[in-house]
């Protein structure tokens, strides 16, 4: 056997060849390994992606039932807020009309003082009388002891020049 030039060339172009077979067998297996993991990335994510979604989705449905919620509730309301503005519109005229009748009740009250003060003089005549023929209280348990014609005509009357007032209205 001889070894020409030729043979030497088929030689090393051969072990070239089986080198390189080599080395894209190691770089296949790299590759196969490294889309085989990232086949089982996008099979988790898909997962993860179909959970979210659900969770999304039924998230999205309560938003939308709380919100027709809110919704109903705020066309309850509207009356309500309608009333409240309405109640506010009478108070303020309810004021107004009670500040009218005190302005008119002070001043018939500065024109009419005289008369005012007998009426005063009158009401305390009247709760005097009360007073003094109004049965004690106290005297609830016991029975009351009768007065006697006596005691009777020893009481004075009592009529308004006797009890003193001061004639001016603060």
């Amino acid at each position: 056997m001889e070894i020409t030039l030729g043979g030497i060339a088929g030689l090393i172009a051969a072990l070239a060849f089986v080198v390189l077979v080599i080395f894209l067998a190691r770089v296949l297996s790299n590759v196969n390994r490294t889309l085989g993991s990232v086949a089982n990335t996008t099979e988790n994510l898909e997962r993860q992606l179909d959970g979210i979604t659900m969770e999304v989705t039924a998230l999205l449905h309560k938003t939308n039932r709380l919100v027709d919620n809110v919704e109903e509730k705020t066309e309850l309301l509207a009356p309500v807020a309608h009333a409240l503005d309405e109640l506010g519109t009478s108070l303020n005229e309810v004021t107004e009309s009670v500040r009218t009748v005190s302005t008119s009740v002070h001043s018939a009250a500065d024109e009419n003082k005289e008369q005012i003060a007998q009426a005063v003089r009158w009401g305390s005549v009247a709760v005097e009388l009360f007073k003094k023929n109004k049965p004690e209280a106290s005297a609830s348990k016991e029975r009351p002891r009768r007065r006697t014609r006596r005691e009777k005509k020893a009481e004075t009357p009592v009529s308004p020049d006797l009890i003193q007032t001061d004639d001016t209205i603060k």
